[in-house]
């Protein structure tokens, strides 16, 4: 009779200790699943955390992607071409769209990223202050909106999910400081083009920083944009 009721006692509490587990162990199954579905701060995973992730990524058809609007800004210098981008040899270590599990995800070396909350480039900015670069007699100003913008479209830890034709990304080691810098080194590398076009003109300009080319889009005296080439 004794061993009988401590039989059933540690039964009873296997039950009652899997009832507790069984939840947590089908919730930790379905966040694998559905990885891409779950807003987190650290919107990235690794291929050693999750390799199944990576195996049944998809490229993407671009056919069936709308055309880049942010490509469009009026009066683009003629210097700048508006055609497809050319994609390097080296493509596979680029930053790119691809499919996961029917949504949009950003592929870096073993790294994905995922569309990341609102909060995190909020809290990024925090402390950003309007850069400034002085040509001639024309000021261009990068305000934190105008970073904000940069960050949501192009920067995979920031990125807000929007998925245009041709869209490129930074690299995701680049700071938002750095990010900052490479847009003001472009400024200074197209002066002249500056100065003649004012502060009263929309229009882009590209340049080369550390080997990779982007493409910066001045608006009204705004630095409005910057993407890798």
């Amino acid at each position: 009779m004794k061993k009988s009721f401590v039989y059933l006692s540690a039964l009873t509490s296997f039950m009652l200790l899997l009832s507790f587990l069984l939840p947590t162990v089908l919730l930790a199954k379905e966040e694998v699943k559905n990885w891409v579905d779950i807003v987190e701060e650290d919107n990235s995973i690794t291929y050693e955390e999750n390799p199944e992730l990576f195996d049944s990524l998809q490229e993407l058809d671009w056919k069936n992607i709308k055309s880049d609007d942010e490509q469009s800004l009026e009066n683009i210098d003629e210097e700048i071409e508006s055609g497809s981008i050319v994609r390097p040899f080296f493509w596979g270590l680029v930053a790119r769209l691809v499919i996961s599990g029917g949504k949009y995800v950003i592929k870096w070396g073993s790294k994905v990223f995922k569309k990341a909350p609102k909060s995190k480039v909020t809290n990024a900015l925090k402390s950003f202050k309007t850069a400034t670069y002085k040509t001639g007699s024309y000021t261009f100003k990068l305000t934190k909106t105008d970073m904000k913008h940069m960050l949501e479209r192009h920067h995979p830890k920031y990125w807000n999910g929007t998925v245009k034709k041709n869209q490129t990304f930074y690299n995701p080691n680049l700071s938002v400081n750095q990010v900052k810098n490479i847009a003001l080194s472009i400024a200074k590398q197209n002066s002249k083009t500056l100065r003649s076009k004012g502060t009263n003109s929309t229009f882009q300009v590209q340049g080369k920083v550390n080997g990779v080319k982007y493409v910066l889009g001045i608006t009204r005296g705004h630095i409005k944009q910057l993407y890798p080439k």
